[in-house]
């Protein structure tokens, strides 16, 4: 028998469900179209706060292997803040397709499949690993990266609001990295995961010129270049949102253009201006393509306003700035940039024999820098990856990990110019995940983070993800902020 004020109501369509006020009490249940549209808005704010996050070093240990003289946190289970944020935007985004089924996207298959191709090989490591714990935790990693490209593809439509979480990034690094330059110390924020710094103390990052020794900006990062790297890939973005955003806004990226290229300056990262450079070039090119003086103009502009808020820091570290580019010799001369071209050297030849050595199975995700321990304990330099993320990849993984990695780096590139020769003008948001792409894979020439540490891991697979989302509407004609 059914009773007054005891209905609970049905309908066909999930997405219009509700529960009335008598069986709710005084206050109605939401309807599960709304308990989705929150989880969706909660995966959002948390896959933004992960990129605004991304380059902060602070870390809880939750298992430690040490193995001296082998950097502890190579070999160590760590847990970062951007692990709990992606985590969590993994899990309700998640949980509201599940709410509100709609179809998968996996983006395009020259691109996924192979990245599936590195997921497979990185399993395939573990049991051939020198350290097969280690390789099971670092794969499990790259497993919760593949969902941030799956993640990326849904979330990275509108780039406008990655522009802010980038800018957010600029904001919390790029100024307290310029204070360590200016007063050669750190600043009092270790509970923040800030190193101690002193330039006169071994393995602290300087630059040597004239006698001189200058502290290389750390912020709250784990190295001056991972500073730098971060910094350049926002920057990226940051410009995408200065050129699609409205006038008051612009001022603000202005703003943060100027302070992100300073701090990149006071990180003394070659790669990572090399990298911000490339992607600023094919982000013009493709904006000359387009046929748009106005459009062409704004980005000279932002170049030129950036210029300015560099060119006094350039006058005054230009001695230091001199000698990481080998003016008057300083690769000869001075033995802190000596060291460091020799150390590179040493460290590619080391991976390369050891990817000879195990060419089809790899060491072990991760496992290089143990690798290289045990094969050479007397290996002059600190054991870590290669200066070249393929060869780290094949080092790990083997031939067939390197040669996915390398596909999913370089068909990318095949497709767009494939694209801009049917369209002259592709749509902003393909041109800015372009740069972006194209200034993590000039990263990946001269130094290991894209591929080795948390914070490159992060930018890689999002890049990745960025590109896939914005290549897929631009061939069906949907243009993206």
């Amino acid at each position: 028998m059914e009773r007054k004020g005891s209905v609970l109501s049905h309908h066909n369509d999930r997405a219009s469900q509700t529960i009335s006020l008598s069986e709710a009490g005084p206050f109605p249940l939401p309807s599960r179209a709304a308990l989705a549209t929150g989880l969706e808005w909660l995966a959002r704010l948390s896959f933004l706060l992960t990129l605004a996050l991304s380059g902060w070093r602070y870390r809880w240990v939750l298992l430690a292997w040490p193995s001296p003289p082998v950097y502890e946190d190579y070999t160590s289970l760590l847990l970062f803040p951007t692990d709990l944020t992606l985590l969590l935007s993994l899990a309700a985004w998640g949980l509201a397709r599940w709410m509100l089924p709609r179809p998968w996207e996996w983006g395009p298959a020259f691109l996924t499949l192979p990245l599936g191709g590195v997921l497979i090989a990185a399993w395939l490591s573990v049991p051939f690993s020198v350290n097969p714990a280690l390789s099971l935790y670092l794969s499990v990693r790259l497993l919760i990266l593949a969902g941030l490209y799956l993640l990326a593809m849904d979330q990275g439509r509108d780039l406008r609001a990655l522009a802010l979480a980038a800018g957010l990034l600029v904001l919390s690094q790029a100024p307290l990295g310029l204070l360590q330059v200016l007063r050669q110390e750190s600043l009092g924020l270790q509970a923040l995961g800030e190193y101690e710094l002193n330039p006169a103390w071994s393995g602290v990052s300087v630059v040597a010129a004239g006698g001189s020794r200058l502290l290389r900006a750390y912020a709250l990062t784990d190295h001056p270049n991972l500073l730098g790297g971060t910094l350049a890939f926002s920057l990226l973005l940051v410009s995408s949102g200065f050129l699609r955003g409205r006038r008051p806004w612009r001022t603000i990226y202005v703003a943060l253009f100027g302070l992100g290229l300073v701090g990149l300056l006071a990180s003394f990262s070659r790669a990572a201006a090399l990298a911000l450079a490339a992607g600023m070039a094919l982000y013009g090119f493709l904006l000359w393509r387009r046929r748009s003086a106005e459009e062409t103009r704004e980005w000279l502009a932002l170049l030129a306003l950036g210029g300015i808020f560099l060119a006094p820091f350039l006058v005054q570290y230009a001695p230091f700035l001199g000698a990481r580019v080998g003016v008057a010799e300083s690769f000869v001369i001075e033995a802190t940039e000596r060291r460091s071209l020799r150390e590179r050297v040493a460290l590619n030849r080391a991976a390369n024999d050891i990817f000879s050595e195990h060419a089809l199975t790899g060491v072990g995700l991760g496992a290089l820098p143990l690798a290289m321990q045990d094969r050479d304990p007397e290996f002059p330099y600190y054991f870590q990856p290669a200066h070249f993320v393929v060869l780290d990849v094949a080092a790990e993984t083997g031939l067939f990990g390197a040669l996915f990695f390398a596909l999913a780096l370089v068909l990318p590139g095949v497709a767009l110019f494939r694209l801009a020769r049917r369209r002259r003008r592709l749509p902003h948001g393909l041109i800015a995940a372009s740069a972006l792409l194209l200034a993590l894979t000039v990263v990946g020439f001269f130094d290991y983070y894209p591929w080795s540490l948390q914070p490159g891991r992060l930018w890689q697979w999002l890049a990745w993800g960025l590109w896939a989302r914005q290549y897929t509407d631009a061939l069906h004609g949907i243009a993206n902020a």
